[in-house]
């Protein structure tokens, strides 16, 4: 490292390393110790960048204080280094946003989203990934307050993005799988509905567009949990059997 900056790029590498692999203990290391380090170096960027790691990874654990914590130092330097339109900023804006709603504070949450959206759109940038993941994460919080039309355009919107970025098959299946759950909340009676997002979201689980690494087996997690609630455990398995090979390669 620089002498009064941590080295982002290994961090980042490390941290990823360990996902790969669902190493979580070896995560939460990795995090305690670039974040001490940024702290001796006074390095406030460097301990943004890690501040907002921890935030997204005391979420997935469900350390509710740890990710407030870790969260409201965040947006706090985002305030001290000038970052409050910028693109930097708004990627802070939505894992706050994302964590807030996580832990129950929705409208709080919303708020967060359409701050981060604003400075997308100030820089021109909706049609990103970025965006995409923007559109996708206040989709969830505003189906959980009930807004489902509102939160099934966002869905909309974020997979039309995504398929013209490209390479984000994986996102997309979650995005469809999310939307089978807000089809059969709002009717339980829309059973060939739910089948179809749920076959196209298969399809795109099994593309070969997308890299078969830490992040493919999280999304495999993440959507087998819908394959089993609607009755489809074979599907459910097979994703968490695949999750599992990929995790085992990176050991």
């Amino acid at each position: 490292m620089d002498n009064d900056r941590i080295n982002i790029a290994r961090f980042i590498e490390r941290l990823d390393g360990y996902f790969n692999r669902n190493d979580m203990k070896a995560a939460r290391e990795c995090i305690e110790y670039w974040e001490a380090e940024a702290r001796r170096l006074g390095d406030d960027r460097g301990l943004l960048t890690v501040l907002n790691e921890a935030v997204g990874f005391y979420r997935r654990s469900q350390k509710k204080s740890r990710a407030l914590r870790a969260m409201e130092e965040s947006l706090s330097l985002v305030e001290k280094l000038g970052l409050t339109w910028s693109p930097s900023g708004a990627t802070i804006y939505i894992n706050a946003a994302t964590t807030l709603s996580f832990f129950g504070r929705e409208e709080e949450g919303l708020r967060l989203y359409d701050r981060a959206a604003g400075c997308y759109k100030s820089s021109n940038l909706t049609e990103t990934y970025e965006y995409a993941a923007l559109l996708n994460n206040r989709a969830g919080t505003l189906n959980e307050l009930k807004r489902y039309d509102e939160a099934e355009e966002n869905w909309k919107e974020a997979i039309e993005i995504l398929k013209t970025v490209g390479f984000h098959d994986g996102e997309i299946a979650i995005s469809l799988a999310m939307l089978a759950h807000l089809t059969f909340d709002r009717d339980n009676t829309a059973y060939q509905k739910v089948e179809a997002l749920l076959d196209e979201a298969w399809e795109y689980l099994n593309s070969d567009n997308q890299a078969k690494d830490g992040n493919y087996a999280y999304v495999l997690r993440k959507c087998a949990p819908s394959f089993e609630y609607f009755q489809r455990p074979m599907e459910a398995q097979a994703l968490r059997d695949v999750a599992r090979e990929i995790n085992e390669i990176y050991r």
